[in-house]
């Protein structure tokens, strides 16, 4: 049975490393956005990235402020029913979702692209795949982190029944 000591631990890091890519995708996002919007869109599918790149956004805002609220919430208020199973599992699951539409479409529009080849008909070629890369990234972190919530909900469930609802086992 896991201790206190080992989901707080687990949880930091998880959380941490989760923040850490989506806070990057918000930058990287936020940043071909607001360049896209000033200087236009790529011509080749043009609403294709608009969409794309704007979910990615979206998904970015939505994991970052809830890892920030999750992550600062269960470290001052770990055994408060607010920073409980469900409250970790909604928003996490709901990044992931974003996350994994936002990276397979966009992927999907860029995997036969070659930037060095695309010259200026696609500025920033470079930085739409890295947005590509960090995204993956953020949804591979998300998946090990919906995993370890659902571990511990099983754990909870089996051994305090229905009623357990906190993130602690013991």
């Amino acid at each position: 049975m896991p201790s206190e000591r080992a989901i707080r631990i687990s949880h930091t890091v998880l959380f941490t490393l989760v923040l850490l890519a989506s806070i990057i995708a918000l930058i990287i996002s936020a940043t071909l956005v607001a360049h896209y919007n000033k200087e236009g869109y790529p011509p080749v599918h043009t609403g294709g990235y608009t969409a794309r790149i704007r979910i990615l956004l979206v998904a970015s805002v939505w994991t970052t402020a809830f890892g920030i609220a999750l992550t600062v919430g269960f470290q001052l208020l770990g055994n408060h029913l607010a920073f409980g199973l469900l409250a970790h599992l909604v928003p996490i699951t709901i990044g992931f979702i974003l996350y994994l539409i936002g990276s397979a479409s966009l992927t999907a529009l860029t995997d036969k692209i070659d930037c060095g080849r695309s010259g200026d008909t696609f500025s920033r070629c470079g930085v739409v795949k890295g947005l590509v890369v960090i995204s993956w990234i953020d949804t591979i972190f998300l998946v090990i982190t919906l995993a370890f919530l659902i571990t511990l909900a099983f754990v909870a469930r089996g051994r305090y029944g229905v009623h357990k609802s906190t993130l602690y086992a013991d």
